[in-house]
Parts: structure tokens; C-alpha cells; sequence
């Protein structure tokens, strides 16, 4: 996964092979499909892994002894600049934009076929939000706002408001503050 990651940073997604990630990590083309059976699975695992990564570093810059206002604030700071400093996220964002269309939208009608991006980051971070009653919002509900305000500053970075003012001003429609 970290020689796909490494060639979607320098090339992005479209033309990405599992043939081209076997050869840059060293591994034969029959083990990257017997790994993860074609691009979407590949794809999938990456998902996954760099979701965990960026909770876990977010969370990482986190106080656990901090009122919830505070901790949400950290939280939203912290996954903006890790986002803008991932390699891979800003080359799809800048040159393929339309992969980040597709894992954010629904897919299938009625019930998706599988879980869009907000929906799938939302619900690993939801377990990590106390249910206090400072919150305003159910976890779930706080960590979509979270997630969606996240997003929409590290994809359009052009903004009169600083991170800063961007995490207090999710801070306060998330708590009752």
C-alpha cells in the first residue's frame, strides 16, 4: 500500500496499475491481485489504512482531559493540516477531483451499495467523541459536522477564515457552549 501511496502522490489515480504498484514495491503482479483482487479492492485498503492514519494522528494532537469544546477544536485544526500536508490527498485534489466526487457521494439508490467517504470517516470517529452533555449533537452527528467541514476547507482552500476560526466556529455548533 505504501508504493501505491507513493505513486498516487507523484501521478494520481487514474492511470494507477496494480501492475505498476507490484513493480514499485518489489512484489510479483500475481501478489498484488492475490492481495486485493483488482484497483477498487487496492483502493479500498488504502481508503482505509489512510482514514486510520489521520484519526489516529488527529487524535493524537488531542487533550484527553480538555473540555469537549476544546477537544473539537484541536480535532478540526489537526485533520486540516494533516490533510493539507498528505501528498496523495492534494494531487488528487489538484489533478483528479473527481475521485474525491466519488468516494464523497452516495452510490446506488435508496441504500448505497457502500458507504460514502463522510459517512464511512464519520462513523470511525464517532466512538471517540464522549456522549457528554455538552454535546449538542449525538456523536454520529457532531463527527459528520466535523468530517463535512473538514472537507469542504481542505478541498476549497480559499477562505477568509482562518483554521483556527473554522475549528471554533465547529466548536460551538457542536457544543453547548
Amino acid at each position: 500500500m505504501q508504493a501505491a501511496l507513493e505513486l498516487v502522490a507523484e501521478a494520481g489515480l487514474d492511470r494507477l496499475t496494480l501492475t505498476q504498484v507490484a513493480a514499485h514495491a518489489g512484489v510479483s503482479r500475481a501478489t498484488a491481485y492475490r492481495e486485493f483482487g483488482d484497483k477498487d479492492g487496492l483502493l479500498a485498503a488504502i481508503a482505509q489504512q489512510e482514514i486510520g492514519t489521520m484519526i489516529a494522528a488527529t487524535l493524537a494532537e488531542v487533550d484527553p482531559r480538555a473540555d469537549p469544546a476544546t477537544q473539537l477544536t484541536s480535532i478540526v485544526t489537526a485533520a486540516l493540516r494533516y490533510l493539507r500536508h498528505h501528498r496523495a490527498f492534494r494531487y488528487i485534489r489538484d489533478h483528479e477531483p473527481h475521485w474525491l466526487l466519488y468516494a464523497g457521494l452516495p452510490v446506488g439508490g435508496g441504500q448505497p451499495a457502500r458507504m460514502n467517504l463522510v459517512r464511512t470517516v464519520a462513523s470511525m470517529v464517532a466512538p471517540t467523541i464522549p456522549d457528554t452533555g455538552e454535546l449538542a449533537l449525538s456523536p454520529l452527528a457532531a463527527a459528520e459536522v466535523v468530517v463535512r467541514t473538514v472537507l469542504s476547507h481542505v478541498l476549497i482552500e480559499d477562505s477568509a477564515l482562518t483554521d483556527e476560526e473554522v475549528a471554533a466556529v465547529v466548536s460551538r455548533a457542536i457544543t453547548r457552549r
